[in-house]
């Protein structure tokens, strides 16, 4: 039996939706908790960060084709803010993601030269990173004066998506589950999409139109040129970052 981990938020919904075998057993977290695991070698491959496979490329093969990336706008990777972004001085970083955490880093530190406090106290924020569901529901409630969407900030400076996430396989791993893998993502996303078409997707708190956006304005699940292009710039980043 091969352990897949699965994401828990709606962004997986298009992936998994018809991943059926029974020679895979789905194990769900956020996504810190599944690098983690596919880390220490407790499941075979995930959908993870795309972090992990930058700062850890000799650990992991990639699935071909599949990823977690932006449109132009993500919808769930935000900045919520009580103040206009140059004025943000204490900034809450969600625990749940890396990728996030390293591209909020570059959107404030890079792009708009900022030099806020990071801290995992919300209540000491005067703005808040938040990721998958909860940045929908806190972006559909509106109760946030500025709300910053990070890959769309991305996209004003490099003209590119970016890479959230990566189907990763451990090396150690049999490469024929590679191939599996894609197939079943494949499947699954054919039947999704042809399901969110006709109407037949139906998630708590969300209305059709709202899923159609989220899944066809705001999510890709390419890894094209463009993707590669846009996890190689980010790569360049993420080396001289952490070695300052």
């Amino acid at each position: 039996m091969f352990k897949v981990g699965k994401v828990y938020y709606l962004n997986t919904m298009p992936l998994f939706y018809k991943f059926e075998d029974p020679s895979i057993e789905l194990v769900e977290g956020h996504p810190s908790q599944l690098v983690q695991l596919l880390r220490e070698g407790k499941i075979h491959a995930g959908i993870v960060s795309s972090v992990e496979y930058l700062l850890n490329p000799n650990l992991y093969r990639i699935i071909p084709n599949l990823s977690i990336s932006s449109k132009e706008k993500v919808c769930s990777v935000m900045l919520f803010s009580k103040k206009p972004l140059d004025n943000v001085e204490k900034v809450y970083i969600t625990p749940a993601s890396l990728t996030s955490k390293y591209l909020c880093f570059y959107v404030l530190e890079q792009i708009h030269k900022l030099k806020p406090i990071y801290t995992n106290v919300r209540e000491e924020a005067d703005a808040l990173l938040l990721i998958g569901d909860e940045a929908l529901e806190i972006k559909k409630s509106n109760s946030y004066p500025y709300a910053y969407d990070l890959a769309q900030e991305w996209f004003k400076v490099h003209r590119l998506p970016f890479v959230f996430a990566l189907f990763l396989v451990r090396s150690d791993a049999p490469t024929f589950l590679d191939e599996k893998i894609r197939e079943l993502a494949f499947v699954s996303m054919d039947a999704f999409f042809r399901n969110l078409e006709e109407g037949k997707i139906k998630v708590n708190g969300y209305s059709t139109e709202e899923l159609k956006e989220y899944f066809t304005e705001c999510l890709n699940n390419s890894l094209g040129k463009e993707e590669l292009l846009s996890l190689e710039i980010f790569s360049k980043f993420l080396g001289s970052f952490l070695s300052t």
